[in-house]
């Protein structure tokens, strides 16, 4: 080979070596970026919901559906056949503190009223998370095992629930009838029990019958 083959073979040598160098920092650069994007996507995601508490579900306009209840960590629904609905009794609540004696809320939901919770905030209890049966309810002598409890915050036998609790109870029920196939005629609450099992005299059974399904 001649010199001037071995020049011009060395000066190509020289061209590459910053190129390649130039391609080997603009990929490390690259899976830099890559690693921090993924770590601050793991750093902002929400933590999975845990079927051992209690959590809140649906505060009004808040940009979540309803259907979100339905995405549950059980690899199958429990079957359900009824709806049990009645107050706290109370004029403040929330799940946490309608907890019973065995620090498990009772009811599968809690609706809120904006003391203690937020008004028509849907929180879900660890009854629903985990698909177990309703626990005791004050002043009820039996739950059937396959009836969904839901307790509105609020003591409707000194005043009615609020507008946006009516509301949101009803997109629950009708929810709940909807995806489990449940008729009006098993969806029941006593408004003449003076107890937390009860609604009370001022809840709106009538326009409430009249907004949820058949």
């Amino acid at each position: 080979m001649s010199k001037g083959q071995r020049n011009t073979g060395k000066g190509l040598n020289k061209k590459q070596g910053p190129s390649a160098k130039r391609r080997v920092v603009v990929l490390v650069s690259l899976v830099g970026v890559l690693t921090l994007t993924s770590a601050l996507l793991l750093a902002i995601a929400p933590a999975p919901l845990s079927t051992q508490t209690a959590a809140s579900l649906l505060a009004v306009d808040d940009g979540r559906s309803i259907e979100d209840i339905f995405e549950l960590p059980t690899s199958q629904m429990a079957k359900w056949n009824y709806i049990y609905i009645h107050h706290s009794a109370t004029p403040a609540g929330s799940a946490d503190s309608l907890k019973g004696s065995d620090a498990t809320l009772a009811d599968h939901f809690v609706i809120g009223n904006g003391e203690g919770a937020g008004d028509g905030e849907i929180q879900v209890g660890v009854r629903w998370k985990q698909q177990i049966q309703a626990g005791r309810i004050p002043g009820a002598d039996y739950i059937d095992r396959s009836c969904l409890s839901i307790c509105l915050v609020g003591d409707f036998s000194q005043k009615k629930p609020s507008e946006t609790q009516e509301r949101q109870l009803v997109q629950l029920v009708t929810a709940l009838q909807n995806r489990l196939h449940i008729p009006a005629s098993r969806v029941s609450f006593f408004t003449n029990s003076n107890t937390e099992a009860g609604v009370g005299a001022d809840f709106p059974a009538n326009d409430f019958r009249k907004q949820i399904m058949p």
